[in-house]
């Protein structure tokens, strides 16, 4: 049901980074560019990757809708209840020992030809991040069609790197170095996920709220 529900989703966004600075822009619009100016943004975004962090995908804000009350009541609108509900956020505190853990945030990802995540931790001051989680809802994938994520170390080696096999769950604690490898222009399909992180605090969001 969650795959279906992504899979027929048309409230995509682009995301990308410009110097520093989030960009959230609307697929469609982005589909409907002449080509001169589809080549001026992708060279933009691939000249900043060369070097410095980027991203490119498909996006949408499952956690700001929702608290925004623009999500709609459905399989997305639960999953997202659930994943701040005593059963979910209870399990990962066992799995990775921290009691500290409070509320999850929430995005929905759509990888396609061309899109990757290069490497960062995860580490932003303030964001109160304990670990990130991504839950695949791909139905098929090969290797070889990128999208793999990957685990860095010191040497900037990957240590480990894994498919997005459906319906399985990826942990990571943060800071860790990691990254989504850029999606081969032959993919035979898109790669979903919802994604996030799990964070101490107060949701600042959510009304009556405790620390």
């Amino acid at each position: 049901m969650i795959a279906a529900a992504l899979e027929k989703s048309t409230r995509w966004n682009i995301v990308t980074d410009n110097n520093g600075r989030h960009l959230d822009l609307d697929a469609k619009g982005m589909a409907a560019l002449p080509a001169p100016d589809k080549t001026r943004f992708y060279n933009a975004v691939h000249e900043q990757a060369r070097w410095n962090f980027q991203y490119l995908f498909g996006n949408f804000p499952i956690y700001d809708s929702y608290h925004g009350g623009k999500l709609e009541k459905g399989v997305i609108y639960n999953l997202f209840e659930f994943l701040n509900g005593p059963i979910f956020l209870g399990f990962m505190r066992k799995v990775i020992d921290d009691r500290k853990i409070k509320f999850a945030d929430a995005q929905a990802t759509k990888y396609e030809a061309g899109h990757f995540l290069t490497e960062h931790d995860d580490g932003i001051g303030g964001k109160r991040r304990r670990c990130a989680y991504v839950l695949n809802f791909t139905r098929e994938w090969r290797t070889d069609w990128g999208g793999l994520l990957q685990f860095h170390n010191a040497d900037g080696h990957v240590d480990e790197a894994f498919m997005p096999r459906f319906n399985a769950l990826n942990i990571l604690k943060v800071p860790q170095k990691h990254s989504v490898s850029v999606v081969a222009p032959f993919a035979g399909a898109a790669r979903y996920s919802i994604t996030g992180w799990l964070r101490a605090g107060a949701d600042p969001n959510r009304k009556g709220a405790k620390a």
